[in-house]
C-alpha cells in the first residue's frame, strides 16, 4: 500500500512510502472503525439522508472489526473503504489505498453512466482512457460489468440499506463499478443500436502531459488554453499567465477545465480569475460551518486583464477546485460556461487523522455554493452540449468556437 499525494485529499493517489501499519491486534482495526463513525457523524455536512443507512454500516463495521480478516493490514484498509462506499460520495476518501483498492471518481474513472428511464446509460467518456480507446461511446446502454448484470454489479457497492436506494445512490455505484479497483480487468457489454458488444477496457488514465497548461491560438484570433489536471501545482499560476502572455492581443477566449478532476487549491484558482476582471469582486459563498468569510472575494491582478468574451469549457473530469472555478467565472458574469454536469464534488474537504493507523480520512464538512445561492455540486454549465465524447468530435469546443466567432 502507497500513502497519496494529493491536494486538499481529491486526487487518486500515488506510489510514495507509507506509514507504518498498525500492528496485527484486533483492536487496531476496531479503534479505526469506532473513530470513524463519530467522525463521519459529527463532521460530515450531508450526513442527515446517509445516517439510517450510516448506523446499519456501523454496526456491521464493529463486528467485522474483531474478526481475523481484519487484523491484517489489507483487511483493516479494505473495511475502511467498505464503510466508506455506504455514503456514496466522491469527495469522500481516505489518503491511503492498496493495489486492489477501488479507483476513485473522477480521477481515476474514464466513462459516466446515469440512470435514464430504467437503463443504464453512457453519457461521458474520457477522452485518451481505456474507455475511449475501446471504442465506448456516449448514448451506450450498459448491459453488464464484468459479465454481470449491471444493476446486480452496482447493488455489490450498496451493502446496505438496498430496499430504499435513492436515484443518486444508484447512480454512484453505477460508476465506482465503472471505475473498479485497482489492478482489476474491467469488460463492458454494451448495446448499441440493437446490437450488443463486449468491450475490453484498459486503465481508464490517459497519458497526462507534463506541462501543468497548454495553449495555442486557434482559427479566428481565439486564445485557447487547457489546464490539465494541475489546479494543486503552484506553478501554474506562473504557466497560466505565461499562456495569457504568449496568446496577448486574442480576440476572444477559450478556458478548457474538461481536465482537472483531481481538485487543487484556491491559491492556485483565484489568481487565474483575478486576470479577467477589475478590482475586487466576489465569486463563491461557503456554508456556515466554514470558518472563514462566508462570501470569497477575488482580486484583479496582472499586467493586464482579459478583455473580450470568454468561454469556458467544463465537464465530468471537472472536478472541485475545477467546478470553483466554473462557477466563478459564471458568478462573476466573466463567461459563458459550455459543457454537461460536472463531477459533483460536493462541499469542501477537511482531513480527519484515524488514531490507530494514522491513516486520514477525508470529509467534506462544509458546503459550497454559486454566488447566486444554488449549491455548486447541482450547478450545470448553463450552455449544454456533450463535454467529453470519447474519440468522437469535441463538441463542445465546437460549440465555443462557434459563439466566439459570431
Amino acid at each position: 500500500m502507497a500513502a497519496p499525494s494529493v491536494h486538499h485529499g481529491y486526487a487518486q493517489t500515488s506510489s510514495v512510502p507509507a506509514k507504518d501499519f498498525p500492528t496485527e491486534e484486533n483492536s487496531d482495526a476496531l479503534k479505526d472503525v469506532e473513530a470513524l463513525c463519530a467522525l463521519v457523524r459529527e463532521h460530515y455536512v450531508y450526513f442527515a439522508p446517509r445516517e439510517d443507512v450510516w448506523n446499519t454500516t456501523c454496526e456491521a463495521a464493529q463486528e467485522a472489526a474483531v474478526t481475523e480478516a481484519a487484523v491484517t493490514p489489507a483487511g483493516h484498509l479494505e473495511l475502511l473503504e467498505h464503510m466508506l462506499d455506504q455514503l456514496w460520495d466522491n469527495h469522500v476518501s481516505l489518503n491511503i489505498n492498496s493495489s486492489t483498492s477501488p479507483r476513485l471518481v473522477p480521477s481515476g474513472s474514464d466513462y459516466w453512466i446515469d440512470f435514464k428511464g430504467g437503463n443504464a446509460v453512457v453519457t461521458a467518456v474520457r477522452p485518451g482512457s481505456g474507455a475511449a480507446d475501446a471504442g465506448l461511446q456516449v448514448g451506450d446502454q450498459v448491459v453488464a460489468m464484468n459479465g454481470i448484470p449491471v444493476l446486480s454489479a452496482a447493488s455489490d457497492r450498496i451493502r446496505h440499506g438496498r430496499n430504499a436506494v435513492s436515484e443518486a445512490r444508484l447512480n454512484w455505484a453505477l460508476n465506482a463499478q465503472a471505475a473498479g479497483y485497482r489492478g482489476q480487468m474491467r469488460g463492458v457489454t454494451v448495446e448499441r443500436d440493437g446490437t450488443e458488444l463486449n468491450l475490453i477496457l484498459d486503465e481508464p488514465m490517459p497519458d497526462q502531459p507534463k506541462e501543468p497548461v497548454r495553449y495555442k491560438r486557434l482559427k479566428g484570433n481565439i486564445g485557447y488554453i487547457r489546464i490539465e489536471d494541475s489546479l494543486g501545482d503552484e506553478a501554474t499560476v506562473a504557466a497560466f499567465d505565461a499562456a495569457l502572455g504568449a496568446l496577448n492581443g486574442a480576440s476572444g477566449w477559450i478556458i478548457d477545465l474538461r481536465n482537472t478532476p483531481s481538485g487543487g487549491n484556491t491559491g492556485v484558482a483565484e489568481p487565474m480569475l483575478g486576470r479577467f476582471i477589475r478590482g475586487v469582486k466576489p465569486y463563491q459563498k461557503a456554508g456556515p460551518r466554514w470558518e472563514g468569510e462566508a462570501v470569497r472575494h477575488v482580486a484583479s491582478r496582472g499586467p493586464w486583464r482579459v478583455k473580450g468574451r470568454v468561454a469556458v469549457l467544463a465537464g465530468r473530469w471537472t472536478g472541485s477546485m475545477g467546478e470553483g472555478l466554473a462557477i466563478g467565472f459564471d458568478g462573476l458574469r466573466r463567461a459563458r460556461v459550455f459543457g454537461s454536469p460536472m463531477a459533483a464534488l460536493a462541499g469542501g474537504v477537511k482531513s480527519f487523522e484515524l488514531p490507530a493507523s494514522g491513516w486520514s480520512v477525508r470529509l467534506p464538512s462544509y458546503n459550497l455554493y454559486h454566488i447566486k445561492g444554488m449549491e455548486r455540486h447541482v450547478w450545470h454549465p448553463p450552455h449544454a452540449v456533450i463535454a467529453d465524447n470519447g474519440d468522437g468530435p469535441d463538441l463542445a469546443l465546437e460549440a465555443a468556437r462557434d459563439w466566439l466567432s459570431h
